[in-house]
């Protein structure tokens, strides 16, 4: 929901919307992260390596300044990290 038009973070161009979008960008394929948190995270999703993605270490991070989603939630959801983490594998070819 925040990554959506109105949500908290509809300032940025992503919308992990598989259904509305297969634009890269949209889904933060090879889109290099506004506020990087890790310095080897080189991309908010970067494409075969999923311990590179900020979406990845977001998605595995309880901590309140780095978590996705920001609100509801304090436990990670292991059954979507692991999704996330074959569909982040999955992606070819890799960023440059």
């Amino acid at each position: 929901h925040c990554h959506s038009v109105g949500g908290h973070c509809d300032y940025r161009p992503m919308r992990f919307d598989h259904a509305e979008s297969e634009d890269p960008v949209q889904l933060g394929l090879c889109v290099p992260p506004e506020d990087p948190i890790q310095p080897d995270m080189t991309y908010i999703v970067s494409a075969g390596l999923p311990e590179r993605s900020m979406m990845h270490f977001r998605l595995a991070s309880t901590a309140v300044n780095a978590r996705m989603p920001l609100l509801g939630r304090t436990v990670v959801h292991e059954e979507g990290l692991a999704l996330i983490t074959e569909w982040i594998e999955s992606i070819d070819p890799p960023c440059p």
